[in-house]
């Protein structure tokens, strides 16, 4: 009876989550009514874009390949690299070079720090209501039409647009598992940003007008979270609520350390924030919450599974009308992922691995819990 219960638990908590996701899907791929990007109308006046790439130095080639491709687009758009003052590499475009003596009034570290600063200096610059600031990460790129939108069409203060894997396949399951990130963008994205209540935001392609991202700042002092923190932010204050078109690049991570390393710092991240994800939007912490859970207890399910089938039968026939439900909403919105990403031979894989990269993907919790990072540095993964 305590091993019924146990499994009614690890079954029935994804349950609510796997069917909301493929109502998310349905929704997407069958819209009652979608206003695509381009039905926005073209501003009088263009907006002035500027990109902005915050660097540690660990990746110069990246980030040069990533000037090289957005002076390619020729839209003469102006670009900034922040980079630390020990980083004594010369960028092909404008540096904004962060003192090592430079502090902030929070204390905050790493890459808030520079971000500040840089927000700082963009300020001094003369950069405000007219611009918009477009954020790179030193491993992602956004494509022309991206750029395009921002320029021509976007009215919000705030807004982000989705996620595609760019040099895949350089850690296989890393690759695959990552998948889901796509599906996240075109399923919670699209649904919940057009209604100004982000619920997923990434460094990567974030757009901010640069007034107001001086007003918000980045300096929050915590271990991380400063995209969704400065996402909430600024739907909390104005709008963010658009979704360029043309989407955003980045690439996976290339080892199974780099891929936990990562995970690690976007669980501790939600709970490492002094509470102001929480306090910002109630909602949005919780959905967290609960989608951490659902990580929990299906990796808790994949190890009692062979137990309950061996010592257990009995068990089956009570659990099999949801792990069908599971089942087919688990495999249906990894496989929505692998539709955008573009590849039948890469869904077909992911298709086939799919329980042993949710395996992989589910263990990362453990991984998480068992060893803690160092909460004063910003662990960062190799860039590709």
């Amino acid at each position: 009876m305590l091993l019924l219960a146990l499994f009614l638990i690890i079954i029935l908590s994804y349950t609510p989550f796997g069917m909301y996701q493929m109502y998310l899907v349905l929704r997407h791929v069958f819209p009652k009514k979608r206003k695509e990007a381009d039905a926005y109308p073209k501003k009088d006046k263009r907006n002035e874009v500027i990109v902005v790439i915050t660097t540690n130095g660990k990746a110069t080639d990246v980030v040069e390949k990533i000037v090289a491709t957005i002076d390619a687009y020729g839209l003469g758009i102006r670009q900034y690299v922040i980079k630390e003052e020990r980083d004594s590499f010369v960028y092909s475009c404008e540096q904004i070079v962060v003192p090592k003596d430079y502090s902030t009034a929070n204390g905050s570290r790493n890459k808030m720090r520079a971000l500040q600063y840089g927000i700082e200096r963009l300020h001094a610059m003369g950069y405000g209501k007219e611009t918009y600031v477009c954020h790179l990460d030193d491993d992602s790129i956004v494509t022309k039409d991206y750029l395009e939108y921002i320029g021509d069409r976007m009215t919000s203060e705030g807004g982000q647009g989705c996620l595609r894997l760019r040099e895949f396949g350089h850690h296989l399951l890393s690759s695959l598992s990552d998948i889901v990130r796509i599906s996240n963008c075109e399923a919670w994205c699209c649904h919940s940003n057009p209604k100004n209540r982000p619920m997923f935001v990434h460094g990567e392609g974030l757009v901010v007008r640069a007034d107001v991202e001086y007003e918000i700042g980045w300096d929050y002092g915590t271990y991380g979270a400063d995209d969704l923190i400065m996402g909430l932010e600024i739907s909390k204050r104005y709008r963010f609520d658009e979704i360029p078109s043309g989407y955003i690049e980045i690439a996976p991570p290339t080892s199974t350390k780099d891929y936990y390393k990562q995970r690690r710092r976007w669980f501790w991240s939600i709970f490492k924030n002094e509470g102001k994800v929480r306090r910002l939007d109630l909602r949005t912490y919780l959905m967290y919450l609960y989608m951490y859970l659902v990580g929990l207890t299906g990796i808790i399910g994949f190890f009692l599974l062979p137990y309950s089938l061996i010592f257990e039968p009995s068990l089956t026939p009570w659990l099999t009308p949801f792990w069908m439900i599971n089942i087919v909403c688990f495999f249906s919105y990894y496989q929505f992922g692998a539709y955008y990403h573009g590849s039948v031979k890469y869904a077909v894989l992911l298709f086939i691995l799919q329980l042993p990269i949710a395996f992989y993907d589910g263990m990362t919790l453990i991984y998480s819990l068992i060893f803690r990072p160092d909460f004063t540095t910003f662990e960062t993964i190799k860039k590709v």
